[in-house]
C-alpha cells in the first residue's frame, strides 16, 4: 500500500509490510487516533486496517474500512487523500469479484487524479483499469489502458513500474494465445527492471515461463521458474509465491518429474495456508492427489483428494456466506453513515451549547460595568439558539421523512415477495409437470398434443401474472396510492379461473365461474386480479378431491357483491382471528399438504379496502367457507357483450 509523505508524519514509524502484523498496527493506529479525536490519524489507520484485509483475501472488510477512510478525507475536504482511498476502494471491489462498483471508482480516481496533476496516480489507475478489461476480455481496451500506463512509468523513469507494466501487457497477449508478442514484452519487462527490482524482474521471469509451458516446452518453462524464484523477493506476499510455486508443479508434472513435483507442492502448502486462501489450498490438494496416483501411491492421494473435498465444501459454503455478508454490510453500511450524520448534526448543536455558555460566563465576569454588553451577547445568544432549533426542527423532520420512505419501500418490498412466492408456486409446478411428462417422450400422439395444448395456456397464463406482478411492482414502488378504472370482473375472474384451472384439475375439484356477464366495477385492476387469484386458489388448497369451488356475485345498490364458496374443511373457531394476519402471518397446510405464505389474505383484505370494499368470510369446520367482498359498480355500456372475456385485454375498458 503506497502512504504519502504527509501521512509519513502523521504514523512516526515504517507500517509494517506482513499482512497481521500491518492489520494489529492499522488497529492500534486506529485506537489511538479515536482517543485523540484525530480525523486525519483515523482515516490513515482505516486505509492500513483495509490494506491488510485486501492482503489477507477478507474483501468485505477491505471495502468497508476503504469506505471509511474516503468518508473521512471527504469530510477533512483532503480530496487528494481521497482519491487514493478511490483507487484502493476499486482494487478491493475488484478483489471481491464486484466489476461494475470497482469500474465506477476506477474511473473516479482517473478524475481526481487528473484534475491534481499526479500522473503516477493515473498511471496506477490505467494499470487497474488494464486488469479490469483484461478479465472482462475486452482486449484492446486493456492494452489501451496498459500503454497509457507505461508512457507515464517511462516518463518518470520509474523502472519496477516500467517492468511491471511491460509485464502485464505480455499477459494479456497470452491470454489471447499471442505467444510470440507476449515473450517479446516480457523479455522487454526483464531488461528494463533494474537489479534491485526483485519482484518486477521474478513476476517477468515467471510469466515468461508460464508462456513456454503453454506451447509445450516444460524444459524452458522450468528454467525461467527457477530463476524467479532465485530473485524472488522476501518481502512478497505469500500468494505470489505460492502461484510461482504451483507453475514449478506444473512444470515438473509435465516432464513427468513427479518425485519434484511433489517437493514443490509440499512446499507451497504453508503457503497456501498462510495466504486464507482456501480456493488455493483445495488446489494444491487436487495437484497432489493426481501426482500420488500417477506414482502410485493410492493412499496418499485419497488422502490430499480428501481434504481436497472438505475444503471445496468449505469454499463454496464461504462464498455464499460472503454474498450474504455483502449484502448484510451495504444494509449496515448505510444505516451507519445515517447514524454518523445524526451523531455530527448532535455534535455541532453541543458545539453551539458550549460557546453560547462560554459568552455567558465571560459576559458575567465583567460585571455590572460590561451590562449593556451582556444584554447584546444575550440576544445575539438567544437568536442563534432559534436558528438552531429551527435547523434541528428541519433536520428532525427531514429524518422522520426518510424513515417513513424506508418503511414504506420495505412494505412495498415484503408484499412483492409475498406475492410472487403465494402466486407463482402452482403454474410453475403445473408447468414442470407437462414438461416432466412431455421429455418422457412415452405418450401417444393425440396425448403428446394435447398436452401441448395445456402446456401453451399454462405459458401464456404464467407470462400474464408475471406481466401483472412486474407491472404492479413497478405502480407500488412510484407511489401508495391506486389507479381505479372501470373494469370488466367477469373478464377477471375467468382469467384467475383459467390460471388456476390446472390446480383445480389435478384434485378433481369443479371450478365454476358464475359471475353475470357483464360485471362492470371501479378498481385497480391489478389488485383486483391478486384478490381473485388468492381467494380462489385457497379455495382449491382447502377443498378435497371431488369437492366444488364457485365465484359468483350479487349487486347491492352501487356495490357488487363477489363470493369464492368452496366445499372443503372449513376454518376451526380458534383460528378465525388469525385469518387475516392480525398477529402475524398463519398459514396451515392444505387437504393435499399445500404450504403457503400465510400472507395472501391479509393482501387481499387490504387491496379490497384500499379499492372501498370489504373483506368478510363465513365458514363451518366440514361445511366450506364463503369469502365475500365489495366493490363499487360501475355503469355498464353498451358495447359490452358476452364474448368479452375471450381476451384479458377486454378486461379494461
Amino acid at each position: 500500500m503506497e502512504v504519502w509523505e504527509d501521512e509519513i508524519a502523521l504514523t512516526n514509524r515504517p507500517v509494517p509490510l506482513h499482512p497481521e502484523a500491518r492489520l494489529q498496527y492499522g488497529q492500534q493506529l486506529l485506537h489511538e487516533a479515536k482517543t485523540a479525536k484525530d480525523y486525519r490519524r483515523q482515516a490513515l489507520g482505516h486505509r492500513i486496517i483495509a490494506s491488510a484485509h485486501q492482503d489477507l483475501h477478507h474483501y468485505l472488510q477491505a471495502v468497508q474500512h476503504f469506505r471509511v477512510a474516503l468518508r473521512l478525507h471527504r469530510q477533512l475536504r483532503n480530496t487528494r487523500n481521497a482519491t487514493v482511498d478511490q483507487l484502493y476502494l476499486g482494487r478491493a471491489l475488484f478483489s471481491q469479484g464486484d466489476t461494475g462498483q470497482a469500474y465506477q471508482q476506477y474511473q473516479a480516481a482517473l478524475k481526481g487524479f487528473t484534475q491534481l496533476r499526479h500522473p503516477a496516480g493515473v498511471a496506477r489507475v490505467q494499470g487497474s483499469l488494464g486488469q479490469l478489461y483484461a478479465q472482462q476480455r475486452k482486449w484492446g481496451q486493456a492494452l489501451s489502458s496498459q500503454a497509457r500506463a507505461l508512457e507515464q512509468w517511462q516518463h518518470r523513469a520509474d523502472s519496477g513500474q516500467v517492468a511491471a507494466t511491460l509485464t502485464a501487457i505480455g499477459a494479456v497477449y497470452a491470454q489471447q494465445q499471442q505467444y510470440s508478442r507476449a515473450l517479446y514484452y516480457l523479455h522487454q519487462a526483464l531488461r528494463a527492471a533494474a537489479p534491485t527490482d526483485s519482484l518486477p524482474r521474478s513476476e517477468s521471469l515467471a510469466g515468461i515461463g508460464q508462456v513456454y509451458l503453454s506451447i509445450g516446452n516444460a524444459e524452458a518453462a522450468l528454467r525461467s521458474f527457477n530463476q524467479a524464484e532465485h530473485v524472488f523477493p522476501q518481502s512478497a506476499s505469500a500468494l505470489q509465491h505460492l502461484l510461482l510455486y504451483q507453475r514449478m508443479a506444473a512444470a515438473h508434472d509435465s516432464l513427468g518429474s513427479w518425485f519434484s513435483a511433489e517437493q514443490v507442492l509440499r512446499r507451497s502448502l504453508p503457503l497456501a495456508r498462510s495466504s486464507g486462501s482456501k480456493a488455493q489450498l483445495s488446489a494444491v490438494y487436487h495437484a497432489l492427489a493426481d501426482n500420488y496416483r500417477r506414482m502410485g501411491r493410492y493412499r496418499q492421494s485419497l488422502e490430499a483428494l480428501t481434504r481436497f473435498a472438505g475444503l471445496q465444501d468449505s469454499a463454496f459454503a464461504e462464498e455464499r456466506l460472503a454474498q450474504v455478508a455483502e449484502l448484510r454490510t451495504r444494509y449496515e453500511t448505510e444505516k451507519k453513515e445515517r447514524e454518523i450524520q445524526l451523531l455530527i448534526k448532535d455534535r455541532q448543536i453541543q458545539d453551539a451549547k458550549l460557546y453560547r455558555q462560554k459568552l455567558l460566563r465571560n459576559a458575567l465576569a465583567t460585571g455590572a460595568l460590561l451590562l449593556l454588553v451582556l444584554v447584546g451577547v444575550l440576544y445575539r445568544g438567544w437568536k442563534q439558539q432559534g436558528r438552531v432549533n429551527k435547523l434541528l426542527e428541519r433536520k428532525n423532520a427531514a429524518i422522520n421523512r426518510q424513515k417513513e420512505e424506508l418503511g414504506r419501500l420495505n412494505r412495498t418490498k415484503d408484499t412483492l415477495f409475498s406475492v410472487i412466492s403465494h402466486d407463482l408456486r402452482s403454474p410453475l409446478s403445473s408447468l414442470y409437470s407437462l414438461l416432466s411428462l412431455v421429455n418422457m417422450g412415452s405418450l401417444p400422439p393425440e396425448r403428446l398434443a394435447l398436452h401441448s395444448a395445456r402446456l401453451t395456456r399454462g405459458l401464456n397464463n404464467t407470462l400474464l401474472l408475471l406481466d401483472n406482478l412486474l407491472n404492479w411492482s413497478a405502480a407500488q414502488m412510484k407511489d401508495d396510492k391506486i389507479r381505479p378504472e372501470k373494469l370488466r370482473l367477469d373478464v377477471l375472474a375467468e382469467e384467475a379461473v383459467a390460471l388456476l384451472l390446472g390446480d383445480a384439475e389435478r384434485k378433481s375439484i369443479l371450478l365454476l365461474n358464475q359471475l353475470p356477464v357483464p360485471t362492470p366495477v371501479r378498481a385497480d385492476v391489478n389488485m383486483i386480479r391478486l384478490v381473485l387469484r388468492n381467494l380462489l386458489g385457497n379455495a382449491i388448497k382447502f377443498t378435497p378431491e371431488g369437492g366444488t369451488v364457485t365465484v359468483t356475485a350479487t349487486p347491492r345498490g352501487t356495490l357488487w357483491s363477489v363470493a369464492v364458496h368452496d366445499t372443503g374443511i372449513g376454518i376451526q373457531a380458534a383460528d378465525h382471528d388469525k385469518v387475516f394476519g392480525k398477529a402475524g402471518p398463519f398459514s396451515t397446510l392444505g387437504t393435499a399438504r399445500e404450504k403457503g405464505t400465510g400472507l395472501g389474505l391479509q393482501l387481499c383484505r387490504d387491496f379490497v379496502e384500499r379499492n372501498g370494499g370489504h373483506l368478510t368470510f363465513i365458514s363451518l369446520p366440514g361445511q366450506g367457507t364463503t369469502f365475500t367482498f365489495t366493490l363499487p359498480a360501475a355503469a355498464p355500456q353498451a358495447a359490452d357483450a358476452p364474448e368479452a372475456y375471450l381476451t384479458a385485454a377486454a378486461a379494461v375498458e
